[in-house]
């Protein structure tokens, strides 16, 4: 640790002379005075991993989450540093910038929305500071109101008085909590009309490539198949009903009445996923191999108090990758968040194989988030196929077709609600409990089987915790989800997919996204998109439905 500060200080008292040198280099030596600030920029990502691994495990450690917001500080200065020096590199000048060409060319395209550095110090140290503390905040008033956990029991006597008991819970701290979310959005707001942005919607749109026209045809079309989610949820109420001898059945009930599932060991997890991953390549296969064997040091499994509820990767740009857990517990939910994970990881550790310029090692989030669900939909998909018991397949395809319909629709319901947090409130006062739970409703009602005095109240959106914590990173799943469906379609079509996956994992973000996934032969905005993931969620719910089936016919 002392090792770790002393080094994190030099890069620290280096950044001041790389503004002044990146401001006045002439250039002929431009190229080289932009390798030395991209260094430090690894420099300082490295340390940003290590005192995230260190914040993951005691996540009330405020000095490491000081330290850790010091540091991106640091970084994110020196790249608007860098943005700022290359939008003043003349057009016929690009070309001879080598690999900071694209970067140059994305710089002058953003110049009118582009922080000064100075600007950018002041969100490090006041803006984003005071967004991260309503983050606190927030998890503090969850924490605050307990688990409930008679609220998920199968003892009906037991169960609705719990969930009686933490429906009120919430109602009393949603006035508090509705301030919160007002005040986070009304920040967020005012950060993007600093920018030039009508509001912080259309900026987070921008910075993924896409826009909110965009965006808004995507959500009509998926609300176009809405009938086909609430049939899913009509499927899971009378199912629960059927079980438990309730009506009408909650919408918190539908995970009352389903199969009991078995503890999977982490071996046994393991093997699982890796058979599921076979379609991407034995290199792929590898590489996870490697990152999940405990032999190699760089998997994190175990719980314990104060350590983050999460999943992640951790990467560096000149480092192996490693994969930390919260607490894996033998649920096809863990199993599930490995798979995930497991897939941010290789696809970090395979741009960093390939060596690719440290700046193209990151880009939209939807298509990364997209790779990673596509491993989630191959190993629960697998999981039915290898089912020992028609039991064990139906809770297997339970958990399937609730993952694509929370990537899909559940996403959809979201971006819809959250846009609308957003453009409502620009150039307003803050939003209110009651204005927020309005725009909740209308963003819910066209997709909901349940009636909106069960699915429509402050609870539902309270328990959404990235509304406050990535504030609208949401969209990014909506997106991502369409990535995954696509890339599960062509695994299964195409005899040649691993080669053609695993170099467009090595590339990166070296191109926008749209030229990225046509190397697959992949177009988002094709209406086809929307359909192929309806076809997919029929035919599992299809099959559920028969499984459902059979079981009453055996009660």
């Amino acid at each position: 640790p002392e090792s770790e500060l002393r080094s994190r200080q030099v890069l620290h008292e280096k950044v001041p002379g790389l503004l002044t040198a990146l401001s006045t280099v002439d250039a002929a030596s431009l190229v080289s005075e932009l390798d030395t600030v991209w260094h430090t920029i690894s420099d300082l990502q490295r340390h940003a991993a290590y005192l995230k691994v260190l914040g993951l495990e005691d996540t009330a450690d405020q000095t490491i989450k000081r330290a850790r917001s010091a540091v991106d500080t640091d970084q994110s200065v020196l790249e608007a540093a860098v943005s700022k020096r290359l939008r003043s590199v003349p057009q016929v000048s690009i070309a001879s910038l080598g690999p900071y060409r694209l970067l140059a060319i994305q710089a002058q395209a953003e110049a009118k929305h582009t922080f000064s550095p100075d600007a950018q110090q002041y969100r490090g140290e006041v803006t984003l500071p005071q967004q991260d503390a309503i983050g606190d905040a927030y998890d503090k008033i969850i924490e605050s109101l307990g688990l409930f956990s008679e609220a998920t029991s199968s003892d009906n006597t037991k169960r609705r008085p719990a969930i009686a008991s933490r429906d009120r819970a919430f109602d009393e701290v949603a006035p508090e909590t509705a301030m919160l979310l007002g005040t986070l959005v009304d920040s967020q707001n005012r950060d993007a009309a600093a920018q030039g942005y009508p509001d912080a919607s259309t900026r987070k749109y921008e910075t993924l490539g896409l826009t909110s026209e965009g965006v808004q045809h995507v959500l009509r079309a998926v609300e176009a198949k809405a009938p086909l989610y609430r049939d899913y949820e009509q499927l899971l109420a009378e199912h629960v009903s059927k079980r438990l001898n309730i009506s009408p059945v909650l919408s918190t009930e539908v995970n009352v009445g389903i199969v009991p599932e078995s503890t999977i060991p982490f071996s046994q997890a393991d093997r699982l996923i890796l058979d599921a991953l076979a379609p991407l390549g034995q290199d792929y296969v590898h590489r996870l191999a490697q990152l999940l064997d405990p032999a190699n040091g760089r998997l994190d499994l175990a719980g314990g108090r104060q350590r983050a509820h999460t999943g992640t990767s951790i990467a560096v740009f000149d480092a192996p990758v490693a994969f930390f857990f919260g607490a894996y517990d033998g649920s096809i939910e863990s199993v599930d968040t490995i798979a995930h994970e497991g897939g941010h990881a290789i696809h970090r550790e395979l741009m960093n194989a390939n060596g690719i310029p440290i700046f193209q090692r990151e880009g939209p989030h939807y298509l990364s988030e997209g790779y990673a669900i596509f491993n989630e939909f191959l190993v629960l998909d697998h999981m039915v196929n290898v089912a020992r018991s028609p039991a064990e397949k139906e809770r297997a395809l339970e958990y399937l077709l609730k993952e694509i319909a929370f990537q899909i629709f559940t996403s959809a319901e979201e971006t819809s609600f959250e846009r609308s947090l957003y453009t409502s409130a620009a150039g307003h006062p803050l939003l209110d409990r009651m204005q927020i739970d309005a725009l909740y409703r209308r963003a819910v009602g066209p997709y909901e089987y349940w009636p909106m005095t069960d699915i429509g109240a402050s609870r539902a959106w309270m328990r959404k915790s990235l509304l406050f914590e990535d504030p609208l990173y949401l969209v990014n799943y909506l997106y991502a989800s369409l990535v995954a469906v696509s890339l599960y379609t062509k695994a299964e079509a195409d005899p040649h997919f691993a080669n053609s996956y695993e170099a467009l994992l090595k590339r990166g973000f070296d191109d926008n996204p749209e030229v990225l996934l046509s190397s697959l032969g992949i177009r988002l905005d094709d209406p086809k998109v929307i359909d192929n993931v309806a076809e997919v969620f029929q035919m599992k719910l299809n099959t559920l439905k028969a499984l459902y089936a059979a079981d009453n016919q055996q009660r």
